[in-house]
């Protein structure tokens, strides 16, 4: 406990850190608990299509044909839909709130994924070393030399795109940088006095591996884990973005992929995703380098 207080002081120092912590919380909180006070993300309504959040009023041209010219409308934004709604009427501040479920998903179980296959890999090389240590580094290296975004799309392009593929597509091609950290800590670690005294006194490998091992790579993990998180995310909002995300659920990459085509006449269809993409991927970028100055022995 004390050292979790040391840390939680010298991540409090930090405000772009508590920024991105109490920004990531928010979203926790409204991932969780919106679906209580938000409308069905799924509901259509065409005659409130395109409303414009309170305090914007915005023109609608409509043809009519019985006086062959254009008739133009005002449509004014009510407190009913807080943040507008889309082209076909639905809620805009439901949709969010279930991009931020589906974002939160995918970036906590995708990096989760990624993290332990790295982990396991890096740590296993790096101890045993020798033939072992060549076949899994030339695995990684191969992996490595693979475009990251072009991988994730040739095997949703293949399989289908489903959210529980594209968790597993990101987090089974994503483990490269977390098994080449791991491997250069245990190798500094592995040589150290109190794994030479483990050994000496007959502890085995998993247990060196795992009771010693690992959890003095744990603060680097964490650092790095919460840096992967955005990539994640990016990720999945990219393929969702083209057209290769999960036509089932309301993804930020979903809604910025529908508001493209309306940015002149429903402009908050596509900037209020964007924005909540942007804050969620800088919050755990900050949150990241807060921590990594936290962890950092030589930060004082």
């Amino acid at each position: 406990m004390k050292l979790a207080a040391y840390y939680w002081e010298r991540i409090k120092r930090q405000r772009p850190a508590m920024f991105g912590l109490g920004f990531i919380i928010f979203l926790i909180i409204l991932a969780t608990l919106g679906t209580y006070f938000t409308k069905s993300p799924t509901k259509v309504n065409f005659d409130e299509k395109n409303l414009p959040p309170p305090g914007y009023t915005v023109e609608h041209s409509m043809y009519s044909a019985q006086n062959e010219s254009f008739i133009t409308t005002l449509q004014e934004g009510t407190w009913e839909h807080p943040l507008g709604t889309d082209s076909m009427g639905r809620d805009m501040l439901a949709q969010l709130v279930s991009g931020a479920r589906v974002s939160l998903l995918v970036g906590l179980l995708a990096t989760g994924i990624a993290i332990i296959i790295g982990a396991v890999i890096g740590v296993t090389s790096a101890y045993f070393g020798g033939a072992m240590d060549d076949i899994l580094m030339r695995t990684t290296d191969v992996m490595m030399t693979f475009p990251f975004l072009l991988l994730l799309i040739l095997i949703v392009y293949l399989f289908g795109a489903s959210l529980t593929l594209i968790i597993l597509a990101i987090g089974l091609t994503g483990w490269t940088g977390t098994a080449r950290l791991v491997r250069s800590e245990t190798l500094s670690l592995r040589t150290r006095e109190f794994i030479m005294a483990s050994k000496a006194l007959g502890a085995g490998d998993l247990r060196i591996i795992f009771r010693h091992l690992l959890p003095n790579t744990l603060s680097s993990i964490i650092v790095l884990a919460t840096l992967s998180i955005p990539g994640a995310i990016l990720a999945e909002a990219v393929l969702s973005f083209i057209g290769l995300g999960d036509p089932t659920v309301a993804s930020w990459g979903n809604i910025l992929n529908a508001g493209q085509g309306s940015l002149e006449t429903a402009w908050w269809v596509a900037v209020e995703p964007g924005v909540m993409l942007f804050l969620t991927v800088l919050s755990f970028n900050f949150l990241g380098d807060g921590l990594r100055e936290a962890f950092d022995p030589k930060g004082e």
